[in-house]
């Protein structure tokens, strides 16, 4: 599971923006904290989770966005940089119209527009309350100022002469933990004036717990404060290390009356953009770092979209191990495109198996309707993931040309569309995988040939399940689990190209490919050696092992048996505790069945579909279960048919269309025992249930 993220700064503050629509739910203070780390982690000064409030249009466009804004310690506020920082990413993606629109943050809603004169992104403020004095702590001059711009600010007004060398860090830290301004704390911004309408300013910033570059409501809030002291003009140059923010407003000078139409204006830029790994919330790579200003920055995102492509641009096939996790064990097909004749060198992936988080996702995946979309990425973010959770990367070079390479790249620039990225997720049908060779179809046409008559596991007759089989024999439980789950369909013989589902197939599959009758692509090479076992395996002891534990079961189930059919020869009827205790695997299989039996019926998990274990695990173990409840006498004879069944499905499993492991076989018999087959239901009512004809 893979997480788009990009990384973007506003005037010195950066930030980290995911979609919160693949997310299904934030992740908590310690990810947060991890991510924003700027040793271990990616570093950050905050994350921003953005998604649209209403309907996005037939373009992809919405103008109006939520905004959830976390410090780097994981607490939220309003943050005017990352605001701004936000509505260029949305401008430049084209999700948002160039004039602006709102994003609704923690502390209401917030206009955005683009600057006319500046030509940067801007962000309107809530009104803001007419600064009050506050203690002084730090500077010589003895002045001090509180201001809340969305963000509660303590402003300490420095000298000019004092500022550069002013102890930022240990003077910031003392102030923002005052009692003063107990429990949530303070930003602290160190100012001083350097003319009519421009000042200089150091911050401090809580949840970041040190000196950042840049704080845009700090900024605003020393611009109002500094109006409030000096009067002047409405509107301020504030200088920070991190570059310059405009700040206009307007005030009615009567006391008590807010700051109305309080604007913050600077520059916004990409500076990178990766995945994550979301099964682990890790951050994985982020490698393209860029220089270009906020005018340029439409053409860097899109950079993979460019037409100007070169002679030098080249296709390959990325094919990756298995991973250690149960979502991974397949491994992973991707199509990478490079050009180095290009400046800067364009180096991208596109992965058909991103997951698309959205409303009703969690009912949608039980029913067999789970959205995946192709996903765009950096090479060096694909690279370092696999590089991270030691897994192999390899390579088969396309050997085509140019104009050929540019019919693909168009193909996927507009399968990466918004309106066309979603699929509807197979996992033996649908998947990364077959799409990448759906894709290669779809540029070239009746040009390409699969030659899928070559596919060695369709020469063999080889089974959906037999090829599943290398990758889950490593960890019992789930082989366990599998072979149950799916039906008879995964137990017919592949159709040709079939072995294309798995990575490792369409690798073996790609030798056979053509293009105008000649071959595209030779073995594959090695960019990432492989640092474990190509498939995944999960030790389990022998006591904790299914097999160990099915036959833990048989043997329970027929020592009751046994003890049932002696005590009925000697007619003493076994306790209501003997009975239930003997019989405890009918309420497991009958719960087992009954999940079959839904998977079947109201699931587009067609491969799950007339599964012939319900003829053991049977969901008319339950109705047994309550005809036993009302002591009727269909219950013997419900118990017989069922009995019966088993033991013909048992005995002629050779013929059943169905592969049944020995898991499942061990149940089956267990579930036989329990069902008393010796007893035959048809007879005098005192031979027939005689645990109910005589007292307990």
């Amino acid at each position: 599971m893979h997480f788009n993220f990009w990384k973007w700064e506003g005037t010195g503050n950066d930030f980290i923006l995911f979609d919160q629509r693949e997310w299904p739910e934030v992740p908590n203070a310690e990810d947060i904290a991890a991510w924003c780390d700027r040793e271990q982690g990616l570093g950050a000064d905050g994350v921003i989770f953005f998604q649209p409030c209403t309907d996005v249009d037939a373009s992809g466009k919405c103008d109006s966005w939520e905004m959830d804004y976390l410090n780097a310690d994981g607490s939220r506020s309003f943050c005017g940089n990352g605001s701004r920082a936000l509505f260029a990413f949305l401008r430049a993606q084209g999700w948002m119209k160039p004039e602006g629109g709102v994003l609704h943050a923690c502390d209401g809603a917030h206009a955005v527009k683009w600057h006319p004169e500046l030509e940067v992104p801007a962000v309107q403020l809530m009104n803001v309350n007419p600064p009050i004095k506050a203690p002084n702590w730090a500077s010589s001059s003895g002045l001090a100022d509180f201001v809340d711009t969305g963000s509660p600010h303590h402003i300490e007004w420095i000298e000019p002469s004092e500022l550069a060398a002013f102890d930022v860090s240990s003077r910031g830290q003392s102030i923002r933990n005052q009692a003063h301004y107990a429990p949530d704390g303070v930003n602290v911004d160190f100012v001083s004036c350097s003319g009519p309408a421009a000042m200089q300013m150091r911050t401090f910033e809580r949840g970041v717990e040190d000196e950042t570059k840049a704080c845009g409501t700090g900024a605003a809030a020393a611009a109002i404060a500094d109006f409030n002291r000096r009067g002047g003009a409405h509107f301020r140059k504030v200088t920070m290390a991190g570059g310059e923010l405009i700040i206009e407003f307007q005030s009615e000078q009567k006391p008590d009356s807010p700051y109305r139409e309080v604007w913050l204006a600077g520059a916004a830029k990409q500076l990178s953009k990766g995945v994550t790994d979301g099964a682990k919330w890790l951050m994985m790579a982020v490698l393209l770092f860029c220089s270009f200003g906020a005018s340029n920055l439409a053409s860097a995102v899109n950079s993979a979209a460019s037409s100007s492509w070169s002679d030098d641009v080249q296709v390959s096939i990325l094919t990756g191990s298995p991973g250690p996790e149960l979502y991974s064990a397949w491994g992973h097909t991707a199509i990478r495109i490079t050009d180095w004749g290009q400046t800067p060198p364009v180096d991208w992936t596109y992965n058909y198996g991103t997951f698309q988080f959205s409303e009703g996702f969690y009912a949608r995946f039980m029913r067999g309707q789970l959205d995946y979309r192709l996903a765009k990425a950096p090479f060096a973010a694909f690279q370092r993931e696999y590089l991270t959770a030691n897994r192999a990367i390899l390579e088969q070079v396309l050997e085509i040309g140019a104009d050929d390479a540019r019919a693909l790249i168009a193909f996927l620039e507009w399968n990466h569309l918004p309106e066309n990225r979603v699929y509807s997720y197979k996992f033996l049908h649908d998947n990364c995988s077959t799409r990448a060779l759906s894709a290669l179809q779809n540029a070239w046409g009746e040009r390409f040939e699969p030659h899928c008559e070559k596919d060695e596991a369709r020469l063999r007759e080889v089974t959906y399940r037999k090829a599943l089989e290398p990758y889950i024999q490593g960890d019992a439980w789930i082989e366990a689990g599998i072979d149950f789950i799916l039906g008879p369909r995964v137990d017919r013989a592949m159709p040709a190209c079939g072995s294309s589902f798995l990575p490792d197939g369409l690798m073996a599959q790609m030798m056979h490919v053509t293009l105008d009758g000649q071959p595209v692509a030779g073995p594959p090479v090695e960019l990432l050696p492989p640092q474990r076992p190509w498939f995944r395996s999960v030790h389990v002891p022998f006591m904790k092992h299914p097999v160990f534990w099915a036959f833990v079961v048989l043997i329970w189930s027929g020592g009751w048996s046994i003890r049932r059919l002696i005590q009925l020869r000697n007619d003493v009827p076994p306790s209501r505790k003997e009975r239930w205790a003997g019989k405890a695997v009918q309420p497991l299989a009958g719960l087992l069945g009954v999940l079959l039996l839904l998977m079947w019926t109201i699931t587009d998990h067609q491969d799950t579909w007339g599964n012939w274990n319900l003829i053991w695990a049977s969901p008319f173990l339950a109705v047994l279960a309550g005809l036993r409840r009302f002591k009727s006498l269909w219950a013997d004879r419900l118990q017989f048919i069922l009995a019966l069944s088993i033991m013909l499905f048992l005995i002629a499993g050779a013929f059943v269309p169905q592969f049944v492991s020995l898991v499942s076989a061990c149940l089956a018999w267990s579930v036989w025992l329990t069902l008393d087959p010796w007893k035959w239901p048809w007879g005098r009512a005192g031979k027939m249930v005689y645990e109910r004809t005589q007292k307990r």
